[in-house]
């Protein structure tokens, strides 16, 4: 097996992992590798012998990072990605290695019900970064019209006082609202709604370059107090 650890020691910034520390607070272990540079890594382990990697355990941010790129994306089963998925969630303690690990995750279009139905089901577990999990996941993978109503029906029936949980939520809502922004509307209109939730994809919203002005006036009547 190549030596990831080296590669990544190798790569380290002190600077970097600095700055990375304000980024991912409270979060020990940052040693201080690009992200672009740790996928390089997962892919030469995937390429190299992946299943002997996943063996160990990691040791600092870097190489949590690093498990979640090959889990994601190393060659097999969806079975088997949904088996190392449910171990690997145990290690995610973070926003970062959460949104890297869910956008780099590959599955065929044959298995997505399956996929869309174990990353749904990890927003009623009550566990803030699992259900963070759900709604990033399924915004990267499932913003389509045939789940777009799932979605935001689980943000809204589902909370969690959590900070990374709601912002996860806000930033999933302001992502339905860019696609589809008549159902969002309805939705973020609902007194079930989460104040904050609401407010923070509000703000999201009004933020974006792809919302039209008259959009964002329309939303904005729908912050709540």
């Amino acid at each position: 097996m190549i030596d990831y650890r080296g590669m990544l020691q190798e790569s380290a910034e002190p600077d970097y992992a600095k700055f990375s520390s304000k980024l991912v607070p409270g979060k020990e272990g940052i040693i201080g590798v690009r992200l672009p540079r740790i996928r390089e890594i997962s892919k030469a382990i995937i390429k190299d012998d992946w299943e002997s990697f996943l063996k160990e355990e990691p040791s600092n941010f870097e190489e949590e990072m690093l498990r979640g790129f090959v889990i994601a994306s190393a060659p097999m089963d969806v079975e088997n990605r949904l088996e190392y998925t449910t171990d690997f969630l145990n290690i995610i303690d973070n926003w970062s290695t959460c949104d890297s690990f869910c956008a780099a995750w590959k599955f065929k279009k044959k298995d997505s019900e399956k996929v869309y139905d174990y990353f749904s089901s990890l927003i009623k577990t009550g566990d803030e970064y699992r259900m963070r999990v759900s709604v990033v996941f399924r915004m990267d993978h499932f913003l389509d019209e045939d789940h777009i109503g799932d979605i935001l029906q689980d943000i809204l029936d589902f909370k969690h006082e959590g900070y990374y949980y709601k912002m996860g939520a806000a930033w999933a809502v302001s992502f339905c609202f860019i696609k589809f922004p008549e159902i969002t509307t309805t939705y973020l209109s609902s007194p079930k709604m989460d104040v904050w939730v609401c407010n923070k994809s509000i703000q999201k919203i009004c933020e974006s370059f792809r919302v039209s002005d008259e959009r964002k006036a329309a939303v904005r009547a729908l912050k709540r107090k």
